[in-house]
């Protein structure tokens, strides 16, 4: 179990300066630069792109930038947001429209991280389990069975095609794999697993 930040925006204005602080989830840190990219594609004509995060489960594995604000008025305070409201596998960056008047140092590291914790209390967090995507394979009559079954364990489907045979995409808990694994058996359905994820609780 781990707390993720909801995702969201919000935007602070300190004097004329707009701070516009952005929370995404992210599975590992190589989904950090993307998203990044992507924002300064969006903001073309902001000042800085700054952030933080934490992408692990334990606390770790985490990061931080300044991008050009004086070194540790910007990324630090974020992630430091990030840490003290115990959040993983998430991303706050911080977009920075500049005003015209300078905050100073320390102007700036109250901006950054009153951005990012206004944002945290302003979307809020949530509860997130680890779960095993699978992919099952058989044909309908088997299907009609295994959905029930998954129906029954709280599985969540995330996507089915119907070809020559049914073929979808589920998040199972560690602990119904068994079970699972059983009913593919008796019903004749292959299944691999993809990989792990984590999805929101409440």
């Amino acid at each position: 179990m781990i707390v993720c930040v909801n995702e969201g925006q919000m935007e602070l204005v300190v004097k004329r300066s707009r701070f516009i602080a952005i929370s995404r989830h992210i599975d590992t840190r190589d989904d950090v630069k993307p998203i990044i990219d992507a924002l300064k594609s969006e903001h073309s004509l902001a000042r800085h792109v700054c952030y933080g995060y934490i992408a692990d489960e334990k606390g770790d594995d985490f990061g931080y930038d300044d991008n050009g604000e004086p070194g540790g008025t910007a990324g630090k305070p974020i992630y430091a947001a990030l840490a003290a409201a115990e959040a993983r596998k998430t991303l706050i960056a911080v977009v920075r429209y500049f005003g015209g008047i300078k905050l100073g140092a320390g102007g700036l590291t109250r901006a950054y991280r009153q951005s990012a914790a206004e944002l945290i209390e302003e979307v809020g967090v949530s509860r997130a389990e680890k779960r095993i995507e699978i992919e099952i394979s058989c044909d309908n009559d088997a299907y009609k069975r295994i959905n029930g079954l998954l129906r029954g364990l709280n599985c969540q489907t995330l996507q089915i095609r119907y070809e020559q045979k049914v073929t979808c995409l589920a998040l199972v808990a560690a602990e119904n794999m068994t079970e699972l694994d059983n009913a593919f058996k008796t019903f004749k359905a292959d299944y691999k697993i993809i990989g792990e994820r984590y999805v929101a609780v409440e």
